[in-house]
């Protein structure tokens, strides 16, 4: 993710701009499972960097939320905030939180084409599409979600609510979708079935 993030700064951005944005942006999908289009609704009132939490509207299903946020995306998006200001100057509550080249508001479309011209320095083989995808960011929050439950004995079934809450999902159910069969989560099954019933 490094990497990717680090690669964001070669995207042609006159004013700097533009890179800055998406560098922020596939951050914040990274460290949250933001769906793709959830941040570039964001307005300046969503996000609470006081308490840490994103409002997040006008979202799939029009189920809005809110979504903590860990002390260091809050400093992430406190020196983006700050630093959009240097460039465009203050502004109000209702507007963009995301920007792109001349200080216009970030659509995503935008980001998009960015990351497809940024990927290509991931090593990754998806399953089932040909690159990756801005999306996978989400499946892979939820997964490495699960993974780290599964570590440290944590009920999944019992605390998967907590998870679909959190991603915007209408019913668990439609969070079981992302659980794929991860290398890493195929060697904790194992394991946990030797635990439980032996193995050779």
């Amino acid at each position: 993710m490094l990497q990717l993030m680090k690669r964001c700064k070669m995207l042609y951005s006159p004013d700097g701009i533009r890179a800055k944005t998406i560098e922020t942006i596939i951050g914040l999908l990274w460290s949250t499972g933001l769906r793709p289009s959830e941040p570039i609704h964001l307005i300046i009132s969503d996000v609470d960097l006081h308490n840490g939490i994103l409002h997040i509207r006008n979202t799939k299903f029009s189920k809005e939320r809110f979504v903590p946020i860990t002390e260091s995306v809050v400093q992430k998006l406190t020196d983006y905030k700050s630093w959009i200001e240097s460039k465009i100057g203050i502004r109000s509550l209702d507007d963009a939180f995301f920007y792109n080249t001349g200080g216009t508001p970030i659509n995503l479309r935008s980001v998009e084409d960015a990351f497809k011209l940024i990927r290509r320095c991931i090593n990754a083989e998806p399953v089932g599409y040909k690159n990756v995808r801005l999306y996978d960011f989400r499946h892979t929050m939820a997964c490495n979600t699960i993974q780290r439950w599964t570590v440290r004995g944590i009920d999944v079934n019992t605390n998967l609510y907590v998870l679909s809450t959190y991603l915007g999902h209408v019913k668990p159910a439609d969070t079981y979708w992302y659980l794929s069969a991860t290398p890493g989560m195929l060697v904790l099954g194992c394991s946990k079935y030797e635990e439980m019933f032996g193995g050779d």
